[in-house]
This record gives C-alpha cells, structure tokens and sequence, in this order.
C-alpha cells in the first residue's frame, strides 16, 4: 500500500535484499507483510486504504481521499505522538500528489450497515 510507483517509500536497511517496503507498522508502504493488526491509528487508516482499494481498484480517488482526511486529522491531534504525526503527513503529502481515478462507489454487500 500506500507506494505508488512513482513515490516509493524511503527504504530501510541499505540494499534491496535487506530493504523493507513498509514505511510505518503492518500496513503503511509498499504492501503489508502479513496482514497483522494495524499497531496504531496511521497503521489503521493505511490499512483501510489498502482493502479500499482491494474493493474498488488501485488508484481509485475515493480510497485516497478517505486516507488524506484520516491523515490530516492524525496530524492536527495534539493526542497522537509527534513521530505518528509526522509520518502522517509525511502520508498526505505523498496522497496529495497522487493523481487517482475517479471510480463509482461500490454497492455495499448485503448485511453491511
């Protein structure tokens, strides 16, 4: 998640074998490991980005604009660590950039809210 091709999140480690493709917890980068838990509230909304766009389609507009107000309310919380919230708009300011695809909603499935 959260890597578009042009935008890769900064690797950690030094080589490319080494080099992890996340960029914060299980699901903030370029894919999610395992599917773990998120570990926090940025965790959380890259991982409802991520399964966004598994149900709507990689790119789509809707997912990112739900991951830069999510983003965005990280960053103005005087309760999240100021490390989270500068990775979180370390995340907006990437998603800002992005150009997406504008895609029509999804029906929701039966026995969804």
């Amino acid at each position: 998640m959260l890597a578009p091709p042009a935008v890769a999140a900064p690797s950690i480690g030094g080589s490319p074998e080494t080099a992890t493709p996340l960029f914060h917890g299980n699901w903030c980068g370029a894919g999610d490991l395992n599917r773990a838990s998120p570990v926090d509230a940025l965790d959380a909304a890259c991982r409802a980005h991520d399964l966004c766009y598994e149900r709507v389609g990689r790119g789509a507009c809707l997912c990112d604009k739900a991951l830069l107000k999510a983003t965005a309310a990280l960053v103005r919380s005087v309760r999240i660590p100021e490390a989270i919230r500068s990775k979180a708009a370390t995340v907006n300011s990437l998603f800002s950039a992005v150009i997406c695809t504008e895609t029509r909603k999804m029906p929701r499935r039966a026995g969804q809210g």
